[in-house]
């Protein structure tokens, strides 16, 4: 990952918390372990215990990386505003489809802002 990715990966962050309304973030962690993706079988994750998002980032589009880390940054929102139950990640449930949604509106907005976010070479 070069130093524009990574700019544009803190700077979207930063507008997903004001588009969010985020009370305050959680630590952001980039993976590039590939047997991360094949033990959880997801580019990214939210764990409100250890208070953190973790995204997967090798290999992968800078939009797609940024819809990914959206997808759980709704969920930490979510979680602040006590949303979260033992079941609410499950495939199909309301919480999983209004953060896929809000994750599509976040970057497609952000993406108006800064074209970069499409570079494949960035």
């Amino acid at each position: 990952m070069n130093h524009n990715s990574k700019h544009i990966i803190a700077d979207f962050v930063r507008y997903c918390a004001r588009e969010l309304n985020i009370e305050k973030l959680p630590h952001v962690k980039l993976i590039a372990d590939k047997t991360w993706v094949e033990t959880y079988r997801s580019f990214g994750e939210y764990n409100p215990e250890e208070y953190t998002v973790k995204v997967y980032y090798l290999n992968r589009n800078t939009a797609d990386v940024l819809r990914s880390l959206a997808h759980e940054l709704v969920h930490h929102r979510q979680e602040e505003l006590g949303m979260i139950e033992a079941m609410s990640g499950e495939t199909g449930s309301e919480i999983e489809n209004e953060a896929n949604a809000m994750a599509g509106i976040l970057l497609r907005d952000y993406g108006k802002q800064n074209i970069k976010i499409y570079d494949l070479d960035v």
